[in-house]
């Protein structure tokens, strides 16, 4: 898992004068020393996603503070295109020593036996971008993170990505019953799809092509998704503003053994980037109604449930909570999370808006 590599690159030759007292080692011509350390970072995301951007932020950051004695070779899009459950590909390829690090959504973990996390995909919780800040900051995420131990990883931070919606190709879905047995894309999420079929629908994975075909056959009614992601989509859908399913969270991982291996420097600098990391996504994700604009822009609805229509669908995902709260930890970190929205006074819901909007 762990390996040194020799970076092929012409060394620059340094002059000795005024050298510091501990110079970085010779680099080549990319910036990395010839005998740097190279961990492999797996993510089931793609170069134009935002977890691509999260692992990039995070090679930068390891690469300064190690002044290249560190290198973060990135494989994005880790997973096979047919994996029909492709963030738990990657989460098992890294605690089997395949990948030495991952990013991972926090839904992911309830399948792996990690309970730690899933009360960040409780349904409609109140989670605003001033909210999930506070949530991936090190008081509340070292808990969660610590959960990871059971199957053999350690966890490094808690990265935001944003609000997740249900994005509907047939109409406003105004109440649940809009949703009954139809079937609707999301990633494989023991509480997400618990939500999913609490609310009457039918949760396929559909990676890949598999979505894009169905979506032209109209075989998919619905998708659980991002507002940047769905500007992308082949067909335009809405969704409601102020009913934000749950925000996701990405969790920056490495395995065990490769972490113990690792000298005590190389850890304290993972660390110290992974922080970073962390302060640099959590500044520059603060934009979910700019995201929602933009996916007006490019054919996109967005609207606004009533009081009576939010509380139809908070009844439906009643046993989804039911549930969740059997875990005295999962239950404690709910009630923290709703704490922190009704102190915060920060809105989760997007305005309305129209195509071209």
């Amino acid at each position: 898992m762990l390996r040194r590599a020799t970076i092929m690159a012409a060394a620059a030759v340094l002059g000795c004068g005024g050298c510091a007292a501990n110079p970085p080692p010779p680099a080549g011509d990319d910036g990395y020393a010839a005998d740097a350390t190279v961990l492999t970072l797996a993510t089931a995301g793609g170069p134009d996603g935002r977890s691509s951007s999260q692992v990039q932020e995070f090679a930068r950051q390891v690469k300064e503070l190690s002044r290249g004695s560190i290198r973060i070779e990135l494989v994005l899009k880790a997973a096979a295109e047919e994996a029909g459950a492709w963030d738990q590909a990657v989460a098992q390829s890294t605690e089997g020593g395949d990948f030495d690090m991952a990013l991972i959504a926090t839904r992911t973990w309830e399948s792996e036996g990690v309970q730690t996390f899933a009360a960040l995909s409780a349904p409609f919780l109140a989670t605003s971008d001033q909210v999930m800040a506070e949530v991936v900051a090190p008081e509340m995420a070292g808990s969660m993170l610590a959960g990871l131990k059971a199957v053999g990883l350690t966890g490094l931070a808690l990265l935001p990505d944003g609000p997740r919606m249900i994005f509907s190709f047939d109409g406003p879905v105004a109440l649940p019953e809009d949703l009954a047995g139809k079937v609707v894309r999301a990633p494989r999420s023991t509480t997400g799809y618990a939500t999913l079929k609490a609310l009457g629908a039918v949760p396929r994975t559909l990676a890949g092509k598999l979505f894009t075909d169905a979506l032209d056959a109209g075989a998919v009614a619905a998708a659980e998704s991002s507002f940047s992601r769905a500007a992308t989509f082949t067909k335009p859908s809405n969704t409601i503003g102020n009913l934000p399913l749950y925000s996701k969270v990405n969790s920056l991982v490495i395995n065990t053994s490769t972490y113990a291996h690792l000298p005590a420097d190389e850890r304290r600098i993972l660390l110290e980037a992974a922080g970073r990391t962390r302060d640099a996504v959590t500044g520059s994700l603060l934009r979910t109604a700019d995201e929602a604009a933009a996916y007006c822009r490019h054919g996109g609805t967005v609207v606004a449930a009533s009081e009576e229509e939010l509380a139809a669908f908070n009844a439906a995902v009643a046993p989804v909570y039911a549930q969740l709260e059997k875990d005295a930890g999962t239950r404690a970190l709910i009630a923290k999370i709703r704490a922190l929205a009704a102190a915060s006074g920060a809105a989760a819901a997007v305005a309305p808006c129209s195509p071209g909007g």
